[in-house]
């Protein structure tokens, strides 16, 4: 089934989509992909197909990846203009209300739609990704400014870091990572340093969520699957989906096992309403 690419623009900055169109009046889910990817990552694992004879599929690319205009300061890549390009999506395909499902970056992002812009949403589905702290730990900090300092040398230096700390990079992971733009990367990285909330913020998100890790998740950040239980917790209107024995990266690939637990998670929403 071919999809159709769309852009909007949002206060100059060109946002790029996609549609598939699903049956007539199917819910819509609009999905937001991990720092440094873009919306062929959740084609690569199937999640499109498995799931447009159900739903109203779009897919975007966020602000400095993909398709998506590729800017320098990091001041261009706070929360509230991240969600206002999720929400300028919806209003170009004149939808008053979605599903998000967002992963690793995309979860983060989401629990900014959350706080921010609830109005436009029926529920989140959040994978791999906590509500980061104010109070930035000083780990997080040397890792993001490092990050930043590398992606900034090209794109090929910081493979070489990744390869040096995890080993061996998997083709189509390499690939992925040299088609971004060096320096919107680097942006994406300082930014994340102003992306905090408070546990406050996150007690009065009461939209219905589903939040989803893996049990083996230490990446981006060594505490990954903790914290996001934690974030779960705390949002009074959450379910919380361990995933046995998966990682960062596996988790994402494995749309089989996180898309039943999706499709309850909407059905309950949809009978609620």
């Amino acid at each position: 089934m071919p999809y159709e690419d769309r852009f909007v623009d949002n206060n100059g900055v060109s946002i790029h989509y996609e549609v598939e169109e699903g049956p007539a009046g199917s819910p819509v889910i609009i999905f937001v992909h991990g720092m440094g990817g873009s919306t062929k990552g959740w084609r690569m694992h199937g999640y499109p197909e498995k799931l447009r004879d159900e739903y109203r599929v779009v897919l975007m690319d966020s602000r400095g990846f993909g398709q998506s205009d590729k800017l320098k300061d990091p001041d261009d890549y706070g929360r509230p203009q991240k969600v206002s390009d999720v929400v300028a999506v919806l209003d170009d395909l004149g939808v008053d209300k979605a599903y998000y499902w967002g992963y690793s970056m995309g979860a983060s992002i989401g629990w900014a739609v959350g706080m921010l812009a609830p109005e436009h949403f029926h529920g989140l589905i959040l994978g791999a990704y906590p509500v980061l702290s104010p109070e930035v730990p000083e780990i997080d900090r040397v890792r993001w400014e490092a990050r930043a300092k590398l992606m900034r040398l090209g794109m090929d230096v910081y493979i070489a870091a990744m390869e040096m700390d995890q080993g061996p990079l998997a083709e189509e992971n390499k690939a992925r990572l040299l088609a971004n733009d060096k320096d919107a990367y680097a942006a994406q990285q300082i930014a994340n340093l102003s992306w905090g909330a408070p546990d406050e913020d996150i007690v009065n998100m009461t939209l219905p969520a589903l939040v989803y890790s893996g049990t083996e998740d230490e990446y981006p950040m060594p505490r990954n699957h903790a914290l996001t239980k934690r974030s779960a917790s705390l949002a009074p209107n959450a379910k919380f989906l361990p995933l046995e024995g998966h990682t960062h990266a596996s988790a994402m690939a494995s749309a089989d096992v996180v898309i039943p637990h999706v499709r309850e998670f909407i059905a309950m929403v949809e009978d609620s309403r």
